[in-house]
């Protein structure tokens, strides 16, 4: 797989480059990836100019050591060292480079200049090709003797064309003979001495600031004004005080012909240096490497001097007192005009705000004193007309109509050009108008992949609408109940669909900025898009609880019966742990693609829960997996789901695991400890309507139990 990436794209710490990919720099200009020479089927890590033919190579990685085959892989350790590795991971080249005490978001990066780098955060430099070249000299590189480490560099020669492998000798003089593609501004002093060259303006040259062009016959006949300018200084040095120096970044250095080097000078000592000798002019840190010393100190002209888009180095050029003096007064007042329009940007800004919020205020008061006198204040969901609702669902037509729940008729609609759900309260709904601000003002809050998202509600008169994001595969349950589909659902996307439910629930339980217990997590409640991922629906009945808070207390005890928790149903407690003994019965039911509450066993009277915590005793766990699914289970997953599933259904609300818990579980995270006999474990009689109360009733203290059993 080819992959591409744009101007400054880096590879992470650890991450992997795959035989055949590639790594473009921002102009276009280099690619960094694996290639083979003529007919033979070795393969090298190289850079190479882009879109040149034939393919013209100017760095290899492993010149003496080739791939055999198309197995190798690239990677950059937390250590700060690049390494090349064949199939069987044995290491063919490394940069042999290491981050001592630097090793902080390390990256590699291919540069526009065609350099290949390490460095940190910082930015600070820990490794470069262009301290090992081989047969092709490019623009910045340095070429010869390192006087701070004494180490010297050269060009060597390839053996042959199919043949990167270094020659026998390094040939110094190999610089004059390679030839590559140039910019205008490669050509050496193209702008004479004082000059700076430019690719991004027109004209390529120019002169540094405190300096500029001087007349020459040649300018005045000609329209070009790229050849052999000469410019000079505005003001002349007099050695004076207040003489100082001018900081020009992202430079390329003068040519040294005139300069000195010292090893041992930090860049303060540089300045010092070249202040007190009237003969020097300019000076500049040499040594981008690990931030170490070193100070050039130049005499006479500044040569061959161009600007980089980026990655340049900084020099500091002396200027006469005066002159310093105007460009500084320039600079102040250039940024005196930027704080004045600033100033006056941000002032017209906060005015335009402040209006815009007055007349939003307005027309929202207008638009909820015609719908209703109940509206819902402020909230950041829109609010629509029940007449714009109406024409996005063709007037709720009975032909729109995705189905109906105890709260109300459910409508596909299209509204602004995308698909919605619109769920109408009806008028007998058990759900009031408390309910319905519970579930705007929660969701609007909410925002994560395995939640359903709110685009918006209505409140017009009579009528009560929520506005969701369509889901075009409906709901779980009709899945996972349904004989003619429940096939349609193989384990690998029931296993995605329980880590989907467990991610949501994480992130209402912790994750939100909110915590939040949903009361009503059930097959039902769980939609599906059009890739099968899981999204938590109906908050109608959801509880936001503040930081300290871990539970609560209800007399009226709402919700399905099958997933309500023991706690809950007898005294009206309820917390996340709740939601976790939710979850445990979701998980059983996704497995066993049975429903808890009326499940029929030939052999005993059971729930499905009893039934699950039965097979676990006698080791017959995998006998509760759907029919349906026995082709495409993976038994590990599958012993690891039920067991998880009984491990949250515990009667004892601390023997329940938390959500990070269960999260760490399903990804395999550590051994999971032996459930105990789950809650309510005995089913229901025929006879009897209501099986939590009747196993509860001793326990039961003025707990009014609603079923909800809506959507």
């Amino acid at each position: 797989m080819l992959r591409t990436c744009r101007s400054q794209d880096t590879i992470a710490v650890h991450q992997n480059i795959s035989d055949g990919e590639t790594i473009v720099s921002g102009n276009a200009k280099f690619e960094l990836g694996f290639f083979s020479l003529g007919s033979s089927k070795d393969r090298y890590l190289g850079i190479w100019f882009k879109n040149t033919s034939p393919q013209a190579v100017v760095w290899v990685a492993n010149r003496e050591i080739p791939l055999i085959d198309n197995s190798g892989m690239v990677k950059l350790d937390d250590q700060g060292n690049l390494t090349l590795v064949n199939g069987s991971g044995k290491v063919i080249w490394s940069s042999n480079s290491l981050a001592s005490g630097l090793n902080t978001n390390l990256v590699a990066q291919l540069l526009d200049t065609g350099n290949l780098v390490i460095k940190n955060e910082t930015e600070i430099l820990i490794w470069q090709s262009f301290d090992h070249p081989g047969d092709t000299y490019l623009p910045g590189m340095k070429v010869g003797k390192n006087f701070i480490t004494g180490r010297e560099t050269y060009l060597t020669s390839w053996r042959s064309a199919d043949d990167p492998s270094p020659d026998k000798f390094p040939n110094p003089e190999l610089m004059p003979i390679t030839t590559i593609p140039v910019d205008y501004c490669d050509n050496y002093g193209v702008c004479g001495s004082y000059g700076s060259c430019s690719i991004a303006t027109s004209p390529f040259c120019g002169c540094l600031k405190g300096f500029e062009r001087k007349t020459t016959i040649s300018d005045e006949t000609s329209a070009d004004h790229n050849d052999t300018s000469v410019c000079r200084r505005s003001i002349a040095l007099d050695c004076g005080p207040g003489e100082g120096f001018l900081k020009f970044s992202s430079m390329k250095l003068p040519d040294t012909e005139n300069a000195v080097f010292s090893g041992n000078m930090s860049l303060k000592d540089c300045e010092v240096a070249c202040n007190n000798n009237c003969s020097c002019t300019a000076y500049a840190n040499p040594n981008i490497t690990q931030g170490g010393v070193g100070c050039l100190l130049w005499f006479g002209g500044l040569i061959d001097v161009r600007v980089y888009s980026q990655n340049g180095q900084d020099l500091y050029v002396r200027l006469a007192a005066s002159e310093l003096s105007d460009i500084r007064s320039r600079f102040d007042r250039k940024k005196r005009v930027v704080m004045v329009v600033t100033l006056s940007i941000s002032a017209l800004l906060t005015l335009l705000g402040f209006i815009l919020a007055i007349y939003i205020r307005r027309k929202w008061k207008k638009s909820s004193d015609a719908g209703s006198s109940n509206h819902m204040g402020s909230v950041e969901v829109p609010l629509f007309g029940l007449s714009k609702i109406s024409r996005a669902t063709n007037d709720f037509s009975v032909d729109n109509k995705l189905g109906e729940g105890g709260f109300g008729p459910v409508y596909k609609g299209v509204l602004e050009g995308q698909e919605i759900a619109v769920k109408r309260l009806s008028k007998s709904s058990r759900q009031g108008l408390d309910e319905f601000k519970n579930e705007v003002i929660c969701i609007a809050k909410l925002q994560h992949r395995n939640l359903v998202k709110l685009l918006g509600y209505c409140i017009q008169k009579d009528e009560k609408m929520l506005i969701y994001e369509y889901m075009p595969n409906s709901s779980l349950d009709i899945f996972i109940f349904d004989e003619s589909r429940k096939s349609l659902l193989d384990w690998p996307q029931r296993f995605r669909i329980i880590h989907g439910i467990a991610r949501g629930l994480l992130y209402l339980h912790h994750d939100s900025r909110l915590k939040v217990v949903h009361r009503d997590l059930k097959a039902g409640n769980i939609l599906l898009d059009h890739q099968m991922h899981p999204k938590i629906s109906d908050f109608g009945l959801a509880r936001m609880f503040s930081e300290d808070e871990s539970e609560a207390k209800t007399k009226r005890v709402v919700g399905t019966l099958g997933y309500i928790s023991p706690e809950y149903a007898s005294n009206g407690l309820f917390s996340i742990k709740s939601d976790i003994f939710s979850f445990g019965v979701l998980v059983l039911e996704i497995v066993s693609g049975k429903k808890n509450r009326g499940f029929v066993h030939e052999d005993h009277d059971d729930s499905l829960l009893g039934h699950a915590w039965r097979l676990y005793k006698e080791g017959k766990s995998l006998d509760l997996i759907d029919e349906c699914l026995r082709l495409s289970y993976s038994t590990c997953e599958a012993l690891r789901a039920i067991h998880i599933g009984l491990l949250c259904v515990q009667q004892r609300v601390e023997d329940r695991p938390d959500t990070p818990t269960v999260v760490g579980m399903l990804n395999g995270e550590g051994s999971l400890p032996p459930p105990k006999k789950p809650a309510f474990f005995i089913q229901e009689s025929e006879n009897n309507s209501n099986p939590i109360v009747s196993l509860l009733s001793s326990s039961i203290n003025e707990v009014t139990l609603s079923q909800v059993d809506g959507r």
